[in-house]
């Protein structure tokens, strides 16, 4: 007896590729999507480490704010002889320094009390700051520590200890200093937008006093004239390295006193540079979404060729059948071949039967298939 043939048995060529070209799509799809994946995670990896030194400079220049709010909350809580003492401690420890010795802060950072008093003058919050210095015009509003350390520069401005401290004698020179370029702070990078006429002030305990600038110069380190006091004058130079990056030579902002409660310079817009960081960053933005999103859609357009193409794996024209088409496009004709037991191979079905006949299954050896098992007696 001959093993019945099925016409689920026909189809398992053709479903077997069928499935084959699905996995093969499916194994594609899943590639595509994996790689986009990983393009939205370089992208968002490159964009963190763009934004890392703005959001750090933001968070740390928080930290500066809380710092000087506490000295303001200190210096409320002391009682007005407390204030007034201090206030007469400095001005007697300016009187006393005399013509001061100068060196370059950055050169050398250990700091010199010429008179063996200067950590205790102005030590308001009893971890070395003294006041903080205020400029709108740059939109800062930074602390200014004793000395010039390493770990004084490092988020806040500091004072050359061999300068006279700021108060309202007739003739000092204060002088603070402040790194420019500092990855993650943001101290004295702006200085050099200031211009002559602005003013800017410095808090010492409940004193707001105002400075006018008046000389801005660069200078090389070694230079130190223009840091020294001028009979009859207050002034405060502010001091940073210049250019940004090279720090070869020394800008001086220098200002001096005009009294007390003067409004300082307001800010005219945001300052050049973070309009052009943020220029910058919408371009990025804006490339970066035009990029992925034609990447998207070529992976969209590619998926769809995927699927037409694996549709037709497997299945023949139901036009054409076997016979596959002519040069010219038209379906082919049959052949006339018999099969094995003299059946015609042809495009139409046996007389009385047409519900199994399928013309299109190559190597079917009786020429059609039921959708029943059909036996033959042996």
């Amino acid at each position: 007896m001959t093993k019945p043939v099925r016409e689920t048995d026909q189809k398992v060529a053709p479903d077997r590729r069928s499935s084959t070209g699905a996995g093969k799509a499916k194994h594609r799809v899943k590639s595509d999507r994996r790689f986009g994946f990983i393009e939205v995670v370089v992208f968002l990896i490159g964009l963190a480490l763009f934004l890392y030194p703005l959001a750090a400079a933001y968070l740390n220049y928080a930290e500066t704010t809380q710092a000087v709010d506490e000295y303001e909350n200190i210096v409320n809580q002391l009682t007005p002889q407390q204030r007034q003492k201090m206030w007469q401690d400095a001005k007697q420890y300016d009187d006393d320094l005399g013509k001061p010795t100068l060196r370059d802060p950055f050169r050398y950072k250990e700091i010199q009390e010429p008179l063996g008093r200067y950590s205790k003058i102005l030590n308001v919050d009893g971890k070395g700051m003294m006041a903080y210095v205020d400029i709108p015009k740059i939109n800062v509003k930074l602390p200014i520590r004793h000395g010039t350390t390493d770990e004084v520069l490092r988020d806040s401005i500091g004072h050359i200890a061999t300068t006279h401290v700021p108060t309202d004698n007739s003739t000092i020179h204060s002088v603070i200093t402040g790194h420019t370029g500092e990855v993650g702070h943001i101290l004295f990078d702006n200085l050099t937008q200031m211009k002559k006429g602005d003013v800017f002030q410095i808090r010492v305990l409940d004193k707001r006093m105002s400075y006018q600038v008046d000389q801005i110069k660069v200078i090389l380190p070694t230079e130190v004239d223009d840091l020294q006091p001028v009979a009859g004058s207050n002034y405060v130079t502010m001091l940073t390295c210049t250019p940004y990056g090279i720090n070869s030579h020394r800008l001086l902002i220098r200002g001096r006193f005009i009294g007390e409660n003067v409004p300082a310079t307001k800010p005219q817009g945001a300052p050049n540079y973070m309009l052009w960081i943020l220029l910058l960053l919408m371009i990025l933005c804006l490339l970066a979404w035009y990029y992925l999103s034609r990447r998207r859609k070529e992976c969209k357009q590619h998926i769809a060729n995927l699927d037409k193409v694996e549709a037709g794996v497997g299945q023949d024209s139901p036009v054409t059948g076997v016979y596959g088409a002519d040069d010219d496009g038209r379906a082919g004709e049959p052949d006339g071949s018999l099969g094995d037991d003299g059946s015609l191979m042809g495009s139409d079905p046996p007389d009385g039967d047409s519900g199994g006949w399928r013309p299109d299954l190559p190597g079917v050896e009786q020429g059609y298939a039921r959708s029943q098992e059909v036996h033959h007696d042996g």
